[in-house]
């Protein structure tokens, strides 16, 4: 029996690819997606439990790493992926890592933190060698690799270090490891954009991502509605939760659309793109606190009141999720741009919502938590409708 000779193939340049204009997701990577998701839908039940901001405090750290692990393997794929059958048996095994890591993440603070220290260390070493190996076949690619190498291979080396720490000193370790691990890729902004990320491909993969968070935020819904039984109340908060959910995803997806291409395409605008590519994690801590938060409302009976706390942090959750969307927005604008009145004028409504949204805290203590979510629900509507406007010609060649 013969073996075919593309089954293992080396690494090339996907982003300068002629041949290659358009390049789609591929059928593992949605399947690599959906194991991330399992890791972070298992970290918002330990929020779920604690949904407060002393509780969103502590999961942030864990909902970076989980985020971050996702990050390096997609930008990775973006630049060098193959789609062979090496890169998928390497593949496979940061899926293994990233179960492992959703297995542990539950109790990372405690007793299975060294698990989930190794476990992350493994993803990462992973990803090492896959820049390695790149580097080793593309020369141009050498100086960016060997950086990647470099700061990655370090970090995954304290992470590795730490399983063997005892608690708290562990998790200085993990300061240390996450800091070098956001450093290294931001240090080597000239040789990222000499080797650009895949124009198509990469948008399409955060925004597939995105999507996939924001259908788990309305399973999480649909879940606990079905979970109550047929109570009329349940079933309206129910529906405000997903016009919520809809309205975030407008607001991605047609509100900010574009924006990312114009970042990968700006050259050497990194500003720009460093705000595109770290805006989209506070978007999904957003979208996965508020999604625990529309649950919380749902179990209310008909005169009952949200926690004051909860109320502010709902509040806060959705606020940040518009920010997050307005800065992915603007990541489209240079600085120069973003200083003109009329661009300011335009998104002056936008910023409004957000603050009135942020201010219906005030409201926790006043109305019940149906009503609540339902004022909530009517702001997200009219951010819908804002985006309805006709864009101003003084701004139309900018976006």
């Amino acid at each position: 029996m013969k073996i075919r000779k593309d089954i293992i193939l080396p690494p090339r340049l996907r982003s300068i690819d002629e041949e290659e204009e358009e390049r789609h997701a591929e059928w593992l990577e949605l399947l690599y997606d959906l194991v991330f998701v399992a890791a972070v839908s298992i970290l918002a039940l330990n929020l779920s439990l604690d949904y407060s901001f002393m509780g969103l405090l502590k999961s942030i750290p864990l909902f970076f790493v989980i985020w971050w692990g996702w990050v390096g393997h997609t930008f990775f794929l973006s630049r060098f992926g193959t789609d062979d059958l090496f890169d998928r048996f390497l593949t496979m095994l940061q899926m293994i890592a990233v179960a492992a890591m959703a297995v542990n993440v539950e109790d990372a603070y405690s007793f299975s933190g060294s698990s989930f220290s190794v476990s992350y260390a493994s993803l990462r070493i992973i990803l090492v060698y896959e820049y390695y190996r790149a580097g080793k076949h593309i020369k141009e690619a050498k100086p960016l690799t060997n950086h990647y190498c470099k700061g990655f291979g370090l970090a995954a080396l304290i992470w590795f270090i730490s399983a063997f720490v005892p608690i708290p000193f562990r998790f200085i370790l993990w300061g240390i490891a996450l800091i070098i691990d956001i450093i290294t890729p931001i240090t080597a902004a000239g040789e990222q954009f000499k080797l650009p990320p895949h124009s198509t491909h990469l948008p399409e993969r955060f925004g597939l991502f995105t999507i996939i968070l924001i259908g788990e935020a309305v399973v999480s819904i649909v879940f606990t509605i079905n979970t109550i039984g047929f109570v009329f109340l349940a079933e309206i908060t129910g529906i405000f939760g997903l016009i919520i959910a809809f309205c975030i995803w407008w607001s991605y997806f047609e509100e900010a659309k574009g924006a990312e291409a114009k970042v990968i395409e700006s050259g050497n605008k990194v500003s720009k793109y460093q705000l595109w590519l770290y805006s989209h994690f506070p978007l999904l801590l957003g979208v996965v606190t508020i999604a625990i938060g529309i649950k919380h409302v749902i179990y209310l009976d008909l005169e009952e009141f949200l926690p004051s706390y909860e109320a502010w942090l709902l509040c806060f959750s959705l606020a940040l999720t518009f920010l997050s969307l307005n800065f992915i927005h603007l990541s489209s604008y240079s600085l120069e741009e973003c200083k003109n009145r009329v661009l300011i004028i335009f998104r002056m409504p936008y910023y409004t919502v957000i603050i009135l949204v942020l201010m219906t805290g005030f409201l926790g203590n006043l109305v019940p938590g149906w009503a609540f979510l339902g004022i909530l629900t009517v702001l997200c509507l009219i951010k819908v409708v804002l985006s309805l406007r006709e864009v101003p010609e003084d701004l139309v060649c900018e976006l």
